[in-house]
């Protein structure tokens, strides 16, 4: 290499299984963080009155936008595999302060993702068992939250490859059964004639910076096979692959979910209505079924996106706790299992009480999950604008900086920038109590940050952990401090 390197005898990410994944599960991962059937079929309807004709071209635009996000992240991903993805990138970049601001948003949108996540399945779990009697209600939900959030430890713990193919398989099979669905509906099994009885009005334009950051929120969650770097096999080419291709597969289905869903209705008691997540006041018996379906598939969906969120702070977690910017134990890995139980175990319980005790408090499930959703964007969205600033600097830093990722990252970050104010001046007020819950969490973890540091001198330094080659590597051929192009 040219130069004298002391070789470490143990990984800064040690305990961790080396070499687990195949590419299918990291993209697993990368899928079943997002939940892209239930997207599918809420998104494009939620996105259609702000944006109104201009709805496939702000999915469209989106999938663009995610792509170049895409491209920062695998500027890090293909020269250094870090388990706790964005975090350790931001800190390579900008440094220490940016990098935990990152850290501690992703932080966030995983959690909150996940809490999203357990409650969506509780309530499709609790509406299935409806139909053959189960009385619904807040207390049949919480229990069923519960149980989802209880299933969903046992397998992550049990080890990733486990999680990752359930996960995926249960995705898979949400996102068919979304695409059925819709395409039935489309076709006109319904209705007659859908497309003919609905009319799309043209949107505000100041309503379009609102559409645009409601068509973000659908892709975030793709950067995360990223935490599972370490346990890839062949990571440099995996994790690259995963981020860079998940983006505009998602941008293909929501597309195609937005084109029906601005030319398509179902005939219910009350009118014609968008192509929506269910069908239950419909008066056609294969409508009904229809329904039915739907339900079983976006709860196979939530499910799986408990499973990815979870999995990806457990990771952020445990790098957290290896560096010492949380306790200690965060950091240990289960020595049969080779994954961050510890860290499972302290999150899972939060990731339920949490829409449990919102879900008492407020009026609703769907409040709930729209409230969550909202705070789990706002730190998607924030380490996604921070890796971008980060990649030119992180490739200067090194030497290798080249006109592309700088116009990439710069016009990036610039346009999302633009798109937040564009929506924030623009947006209801419920918008603005999750931008003051997500700033009061971020100033909780960075004034978290400066307690820890006057305990742990060194740990400005230390953040940013990543897997590094050890001693009993050296003849081998993995090697993560390798720049592989």
């Amino acid at each position: 290499m040219g130069h004298t390197r002391t070789i470490r005898s143990r990984s800064p990410v040690a305990g961790l299984q080396r070499a687990q994944l195949t590419f299918t599960q990291v993209l697993g991962q990368s899928v079943s963080a997002v939940a892209p059937s239930a997207v599918m079929v809420t998104l494009p309807a939620l996105v259609l009155p702000a944006a109104g004709h201009t709805t496939i071209a702000v999915f469209i635009l989106t999938a663009l936008m995610m792509t170049a996000v895409g491209y920062c992240i695998t500027q890090f991903s293909t020269r250094m595999v870090a388990v706790s993805g964005l975090y350790s990138y931001t800190v390579k970049g900008l440094g220490p302060v940016p990098g935990i601001a990152a850290g501690w948003s992703l932080v966030i949108g995983y959690a909150a993702a996940a809490m999203a996540s357990a409650l969506g399945a509780a309530s499709y779990l609790a509406t299935l068992l409806g139909r053959v009697g189960v009385p619904a209600g807040k207390p049949v939900i919480a229990g069923l939250t519960v149980l989802v959030g209880g299933g969903a430890l046992f397998l992550m713990v049990r080890g990733i490859r486990l999680s990752a193919r359930i996960s995926l398989a249960v995705e898979l099979f949400a996102i068919v059964v979304a695409g059925v669905v819709l395409m039935i509906a489309f076709g006109g099994a319904v209705t007659g004639s859908a497309a003919s009885s609905k009319t799309v009005a043209d949107a505000p334009h100041s309503a379009l910076g609102f559409a645009l950051l409601l068509a973000i929120t659908s892709y975030v969650g793709f950067e995360s096979a990223s935490t599972v770097a370490r346990e890839a096999q062949r990571p440099f080419v995996t994790v690259t692959r995963a981020i860079r291709w998940t983006p505009l597969a998602l941008g293909a289905l929501y597309t195609f979910a937005a084109v029906l869903q601005t030319t398509g209705t179902i005939q219910t008691r009350t009118g014609s209505t968008p192509i929506v997540l269910s069908l239950p006041d419909s008066a056609d018996t294969l409508a009904g079924a229809l329904s039915v379906a739907m339900e079983v598939g976006i709860t196979a969906s939530w499910i799986a996106c408990v499973i990815g969120s979870t999995t990806a702070l457990s990771r952020t977690l445990f790098a957290m706790g290896r560096e010492g910017l949380l306790p200690d134990a965060l950091g240990h890995a289960h020595p049969r299992y080779r994954t961050p139980h510890v860290a499972l175990s302290v999150a899972m319980p939060v990731i339920v009480a949490v829409p449990v005790a919102y879900l008492f408090a407020a009026e609703s499930s769907r409040d709930v999950l729209v409230g969550l959703l909202a705070v789990s964007a706002h730190g998607y969205i924030v380490a996604y604008l921070l890796v971008c600033l980060a990649t030119p600097a992180f490739l200067r830093r090194i030497g290798e900086l080249t006109t592309v990722p700088l116009i990439v990252g710069l016009a990036t970050a610039a346009t999302m920038i633009a798109i937040i104010v564009w929506a924030a001046l623009t947006v209801a007020s419920p918008v603005w109590i999750a931008t003051a819950v997500y700033s009061a969490l971020l100033a909780l973890g960075l004034a978290a940050f400066l307690v820890r540091r006057r305990r742990v001198p060194d740990l400005a330094e230390r953040v940013g952990v990543f897997d590094e080659t050890v001693a009993g590597d050296v003849f081998a051929d993995y090697n993560p401090w390798e720049v592989r192009r």
